[in-house]
């Protein structure tokens, strides 16, 4: 059995085009985790890449482009759910559970905004 991933520390939390961001880090992981979800819609994402920190001033300049959107690239991997749509890349959805479990439980009363897939 894998032992329950660790969320190590939330980096940031911050709303943007109707969607709250979280991007956190998970022990003995490297890659850095997005964790977002809609306001009103059944839209929701984990993914995990590199840099993404790095990268938030300027996609934060570009009004007109979604976070997920500008990471391109730098995405890894993760789960994806789109109006009943799911998508799991590098990534499976027990795995991606498991992550948002843990950060449920990190982030105190912000994790209510967080919903498994």
């Amino acid at each position: 059995m894998t032992p329950a991933p660790l969320v190590s520390s939330v980096v940031i939390t911050f709303t943007r085009h109707d969607r709250w961001y979280c991007i956190f880090s998970v022990a003995d992981r490297e890659e850095e985790f997005l964790y977002y979800t809609h306001h009103d819609k059944p839209l929701r994402s984990l993914m995990f890449g590199d840099h993404f920190v790095d990268q938030l001033p300027g996609l934060m300049k570009k009004e007109d482009l979604c976070i997920e959107c500008g990471l391109g690239l730098s995405v890894k991997g993760g789960v994806a759910l789109d109006d009943g749509d799911l998508i799991a890349w590098h990534c499976t959805v027990e795995e991606a559970n498991a992550i948002l479990t843990a950060l449920q439980e990190t982030s105190g009363n912000e994790g209510k905004r967080i919903s498994l897939f």
